[in-house]
């Protein structure tokens, strides 16, 4: 397939991969909110202690063979049973061990609650061992219209098993079961619409090869694994579950609105890539048209959820969720900004590079952890700012690594987002004005309006800043997404 091909089949199966989120990050804000109004930060502490584990366990079942079958070059449906295989294996390995350490996981986080519940919710890594293959051909191939049905199909299934039980007060079985649920559902779907099946064939050269490939997979695994989980794993274990019931809650929504947004654009550019990794001015072209959109979404984002998320919590959690809106803010801001390197780890790795981030991550970790550590000692808010400082200082490092795979300027993200940036100053400013100065001059109090308000004036200021200083690219971008729709 030559450049061109490729580049209009990821253009198109960006509408799919978006539709895909919009389903998915539609239906789970609306069941997320529901539950929080039924059941209590402790409930979601206590599975979040039992995802902190699962999540773990879930590097080493799959290996890294999964990405490894998107990227190679090999035969894919050869390479597909070496990974089916040992998925199943590791997959059956992996839940055993977790099965057995659960007790002493408990103690660890003093939650004698996590125990069965992680003995229950691990059977999810078995369940997910059979469909990972599936799952990775469709993305191999930029099938994302029949992942998204799949999808569709599954959005809404895990609500309707766990709101029913919460309000019969179930607790956190509630979500267990809705989890489990919507697993199994996902998986005979994606039996059901792919036509790949399992043979007894194994390679074990062609093992060797994946493996080598996965290795460095598993390690960028296990440093995001870090990174993303080892604060929840620090605030459950020194701060308990109730803060990490609100810090996981506001990660939680953080990650649900930046990946309604931005998250169709990862799949497609994963597979994108890897199949223009040999065309290089290919390749940079589209790395600069897609991250240009993405800071013209992240900033705004970022900025918007700093200034409101106070009000965002109060409306949607209530009064029982003391702090969320700090943290919703704080997070909000930082996961913003590391959107504008979000797409160099796509980048290294079809590039046959996974290496690269996996040792960024290993470095960081080296500071992370630390400062994890220390903020911990005192309370949620100055951990949750510490969070935010550390995930920041990753992001020179990020620009230097890109300069040198592309042969890009180090000036970049001024050259591509210059405008997007002085109309989010313009935004935060008239945020700012409204929400201190005029909002309470004219008495508006109740919460809906004046987070409306808000919203509505930063995008008002937003687009038409952004329309004044660069009108082409507003333009481009339509005919772009129009073009993907078609």
């Amino acid at each position: 397939m030559n450049s061109e091909f490729i580049t209009n089949k990821a253009t198109r199966s960006l509408k799919w991969s978006a539709l895909m989120e919009v389903v998915s990050r539609t239906a789970q804000p609306i069941i997320f909110v529901v539950l929080a109004r039924l059941l209590t930060p402790n409930d979601f502490g206590v599975l979040a202690t039992a995802m902190i584990s699962i999540s773990f366990a879930q590097m080493f079942w799959d290996a890294g063979l999964s990405k490894a079958l998107i990227q190679t070059k090999e035969a894919p449906d050869e390479a597909a049973h070496v990974v089916f295989w040992t998925n199943i294996a590791l997959g059956l390995l992996i839940y055993l061990l977790l099965f057995i350490s659960a007790p002493a996981i408990a103690i660890f986080f003093n939650s004698p609650a996590s125990g069965p519940v992680l003995q229950i919710l691990g059977l999810q890594i078995i369940i997910a061992s059979f469909s990972s293959v599936q799952q990775a051909l469709f993305v191999r191939d930029l099938d994302f219209r029949g992942l998204f049905w799949i999808k569709l199909l599954t959005a809404f299934l895990p609500g309707l098993f766990s709101i029913p039980l919460a309000l019969f007060g179930y607790g956190v079985w509630a979500l267990v079961a809705g989890s489990l649920a919507g697993q199994i559902i996902n998986c005979c779907l994606l039996w059901h619409r792919s036509i790949w099946r399992p043979k007894f064939i194994y390679s074990k050269i062609l093992a060797g090869k994946l493996f080598s490939f996965g290795f460095w997979v598993i390690l960028e695994s296990l440093g995001a694994w870090l990174i993303v989980w080892g604060d929840s794993l620090i605030v459950g274990r020194f701060l308990g579950v109730h803060d990490l019931g609100v810090y996981q809650t506001g990660w939680m929504i953080v990650t649900i609105v930046f990946g309604l947004i931005l998250n169709p654009f990862l799949p497609v550019l994963y597979p994108t890539f890897s199949r223009l990794q040999n065309d290089i001015p290919a390749l940079k072209n589209i790395f600069h048209r897609v991250n240009r959109i993405v800071i013209a979404l992240a900033l705004p984002m970022s900025v918007g959820l700093l200034l409101v998320g106070p009000e965002i919590a109060a409306l949607l959690f209530g009064p029982k969720w003391q702090g969320l809106g700090f943290v919703l803010g704080v997070l909000g801001f930082m996961n913003g900004m590391g959107w504008l390197v979000g797409i160099n780890a796509e980048l290294y790795r079809a590039m046959g590079r996974p290496d690269i981030n996996t040792k960024l991550m290993f470095l960081t970790l080296l500071y992370y952890l630390p400062a994890y550590y220390i903020a911990a000692q005192s309370n949620l808010e100055t951990f949750t700012i510490t969070r935010m400082v550390v995930a920041l200082i990753a992001t020179p490092i990020h620009i230097y690594l890109c300069t040198r795979m592309l042969r890009v300027s180090p000036f970049y993200l001024w050259q591509e987002g210059k405008h997007m940036m002085l109309s989010v100053m313009a935004m935060a400013i008239g945020i700012s004005m409204l929400k201190w100065g005029i909002l309470p001059l004219i008495e508006i109090t109740h919460v809906f309006l004046s987070l409306g308000t808000l919203i509505c004036a930063g995008c008002i200021i937003y687009l038409g800043c952004l329309w004044l200083l660069d009108r082409s690219f507003i333009l481009q971008t339509k005919n772009l997404f129009k073009k993907a729709v078609a």
